[in-house]
């Protein structure tokens, strides 16, 4: 394009104290603008670009441009669009980009699954439908299925759950009709059986809620040869009024290896997370009311200590004031005013600019999976078997889930042939993170929480000769000491989910092939 390009870090990113901005550096991204056209020149809207190796994305407009914020200024944008062949590009530093995309020759006779297993050319379905194949889906090794795929289809809105930790993803197409927080998503087909992607527990409407998940994000990525998206209320027609808001068809892998031969494929794969920026909080008045505090026992008795705003005494002057973690004369906190009376010795009144980010650690998510398939004469098996272990940046957050895949074809004769496909998930969480409005949300506690807080100085929650009766605390009015919260106040879940279908199939010809039966099931123990 013949331009000068300047690239320069943001100077606005919000941080906690002046030493944080070092490590908030690393997380700054270039933002690259663009304009995707054909060999003709003419615009392209709706093209899908990617940033490679990750789950970022984005699409043209109506006017072919596009703006992605991307990881490094070497990072390589993979542009795709249906009836083109796909293409990568460097940005190399250059923050506008110019694309020009090549016409695709087989694209013109692609081939997509549609109801009941049926392949049609694309170019004969009077509703738009758009397809990804097998490494679209699993090259950015996300746990959950639906994030994986997110910005990868044009007209796909996919919104992630706060929780973070196997959380649910809701899904539209081409935006919503209903305030149901469920009347909007497509219907899912998983080979020729519908699953519910009901969004189970929080809707982040109500107090104390808890998502445990739902059910397309579940799927084993790495189990799914395509996924085909029809769009509009026209694909309806395949599967009556639940697929008014759209179809989503998933197709798994079968034993499809060479004849006579053992095909083995192993995957394993670890990331870590962790918090990237949290709010900008003010630290310059600690907790209390009219500039003015004084612990006794967190419920009133001293000067605003029932209070949980931070109206109090301004921070970092050199006062010294009595706190729920300063020294009793006994050895004892001054938080632990049940089993004791004894003075409290005041301490320096301080900011402590990373309290809320001293309470998090670094997430992690590991997944291994194996799959066996063989084909022969008599037909084929599959078989496979993933493990994903998740422990979540909210301390003593944690998800297993084991997932078990058969998948078999048996020729009965030349014409006839039986198919089954069983799904069998177990999944374990010794505590869901809690989220919406209450108290057992951390960051709900977090807005409230005193900018004097010494988060470490809770770790120990209990009060000494009360453990198991009574939590140590900053407040005893109106919140819960966090990491009481996540240890002691937690949510479980154990769930056992089974789906799959067995249908028979007769060739009459070439052209004709009659489903004789087929029988799906899709249920939670």
């Amino acid at each position: 394009m013949d331009k000068q390009i300047v690239l320069k870090p943001e100077n606005n990113i919000p941080s906690q104290t002046k030493n944080d901005v070092n490590k908030v550096k690393v997380y700054q991204q270039f933002v690259v603008n663009g304009t995707i056209v054909d060999s003709e020149g003419s615009l392209l809207p709706g093209a899908n670009v990617l940033e490679k190796g990750t789950a970022n994305g984005t699409q043209s407009d109506f006017d072919g441009n596009f703006t992605i914020n991307v990881n490094s200024q070497n990072a390589v944008l993979v542009i795709s669009y249906i009836g083109y062949t796909t293409k990568e590009v460097s940005v190399n530093g250059q923050e506008n980009v110019s694309i020009t995309l090549e016409e695709s020759a087989t694209g013109l006779s692609e081939v997509v699954v549609t109801a009941l297993g049926i392949k049609r050319e694309k170019k004969s379905l009077g509703y738009a439908s758009q397809e990804l194949d097998a490494d679209q889906i699993s090259s950015s090794k996300e746990p959950n299925l639906l994030n994986g795929i997110s910005g990868k289809v044009a007209g796909l809105q996919i919104t992630n759950s706060p929780s973070g930790l196997g959380g649910s993803a809701r899904v539209s197409i081409r935006g919503d009709a209903s305030l149901n927080i469920n009347g909007n998503s497509p219907l899912f087909i998983v080979d020729g059986t519908p699953i519910s992607n009901s969004i189970v527990g929080s809707s982040g409407s109500g107090t104390q809620d808890v998502d445990y998940g739902n059910g397309a994000s579940e799927i084993n990525p790495e189990n799914i040869e395509s996924i085909n998206v029809l769009k509009g209320p026209a694909a309806a027609a395949l599967y009556g009024a639940r697929a008014a808001n759209g179809a989503i068809i998933i197709t798994t892998k079968k034993g499809n290896s060479k004849k006579g031969q053992l095909g083995i494929s192993i995957n394993s794969g670890i990331t870590m997370e962790s918090v990237l920026l949290l709010p900008d909080w003010q630290n310059e008045y600690g907790q209390g009311n009219n500039q003015q505090f004084a612990f006794v026992d967190g419920s009133g008795s001293g000067i605003a200590d029932g209070v949980d705003e931070s109206w109090g005494p301004r921070l970092d002057t050199g006062l010294m004031i009595p706190q729920f973690d300063s020294p009793r004369a006994d050895g004892t906190r001054g938080g632990d005013y049940l089993v004791s009376n004894s003075p409290i010795t005041p301490t320096p009144w301080v900011s402590m600019p990373d309290n809320t980010m001293d309470f998090f650690n670094t997430g992690y998510t590991k997944t291994n999976s194996i799959a066996i398939s063989k084909s022969g004469d008599l037909g084929n098996i599959r078989f496979s078997y993933q493990n994903l272990d998740q422990e979540g940046i909210v301390p003593n957050t944690d998800l297993t889930r084991n997932t078990f895949n058969l998948s078999a074809g048996l020729n009965l004769t030349d014409k006839l042939t039986i198919n089954t496909n069983v799904n069998y998930i177990k999944a374990d969480s010794g505590n869901r993170p809690s989220l919406s409005y209450g108290t057992e949300s951390i960051m709900y506690l977090f807005i409230w929480y005193g900018r004097q807080l010494n988060t470490n100085s809770m770790r120990d929650y209990w009060m000494p000769g009360r453990e198991d009766l009574q939590q140590f605390n900053y407040n005893y009015n109106y919140h819960d000491n966090p990491f009481f919260n996540v240890y002691e106040n937690t949510n479980s879940q154990n769930k056992d989910r089974v789906y799959g279908n067995v249908s028979a199939n007769y060739a009459i010809n070439d052209n004709w092939n009659l489903m004789v039966g087929q029988v799906g099931i899709s249920t939670v123990i």
